[in-house]
């Protein structure tokens, strides 16, 4: 069934933002009567019915509510430098969201084309994306800083966590496949730098932070087509 998204489900009656009230009624025709279902992004999942079927402000009851445990054993966080087209980073969240994803940071390297994001656009493909995949949990997107500050402003490294970063000097590096230990690993941390790759300074600070340089396989890959490669291994391995 349709899933539909509400931030707040607290309240006995729910009425839908203009989007999809109109999606609701005008597109799927859903009339009073019809039951709903909604979701938080926050674990919980809301039976409704609708009371007022107004294209604009779709009003319901809401008859039960049950809270979804999150299923994932793992905490996984992508921290990307976007590219120039941004739309290829927008096709990213989706699918990376889509396969299991907790946290998306973007960051600012110095090799970076792009030091701006539309957050409150990623939030609403990422919102899409769980409720077409059926999840009940909505990834945190972040707004993007310089990768110094974000790196800087890390906390320690935890017995149980896992920091990586993709480096195309693969002669150097170890894939990824084999620095996993699902038992011991439970917060993965995974940076994938701009097309032209990180710089030496970066490294060495990666480094610092206890970040391992790792390989994502012989091929150069774009830098969202990384982020996907590595989201899909990590949710595979894990």
């Amino acid at each position: 069934m349709q899933l539909f998204y509400h931030p707040y489900l607290s309240e006995s009656e729910i009425i839908l933002p203009e989007d999809e009230s109109k999606h609701c009624v005008r597109v799927l025709r859903k009339k009073v009567g019809d039951e709903i279902i909604l979701i938080d992004g926050k674990g919980t999942e809301a039976i409704t019915e609708i009371v007022d079927d107004n294209p604009k402000k779709c009003k319901l009851n809401i008859r039960h509510r049950k809270l979804h445990n999150a299923q994932r054993t793992i905490n996984l966080h992508l921290v990307v430098a976007p590219t120039k087209n941004f739309d290829r980073m927008e096709w990213m969240i989706e699918k990376c969201v889509e396969m299991g994803i907790d946290q998306v940071s973007f960051i600012e390297t110095g090799n970076s084309e792009r030091a701006k994001i539309n957050l409150e656009r990623c939030e609403k493909i990422a919102i899409s994306a769980i409720k077409q995949s059926k999840q009940y949990w909505l990834p945190q997107i972040n707004e993007i800083q310089k990768i110094d500050t974000f790196l800087k402003n890390l906390a320690p490294k935890s017995e149980n966590e896992l920091r990586c970063m993709a480096w195309c000097e693969t002669e150097l590096t170890e894939h990824l496949n084999k620095r996993i230990n699902a038992l011991i690993h439970k917060h993965i941390t995974i940076l994938i730098g701009p097309e032209g790759d990180f710089t030496s300074n970066e490294i060495l600070l990666a480094k610092s932070k206890d970040f391992i340089p790792v390989s994502l396989g012989d091929n150069i890959l774009r830098t969202e087509t990384a982020a996907i490669y590595a989201t899909a291994l990590l949710n595979a391995l894990t």
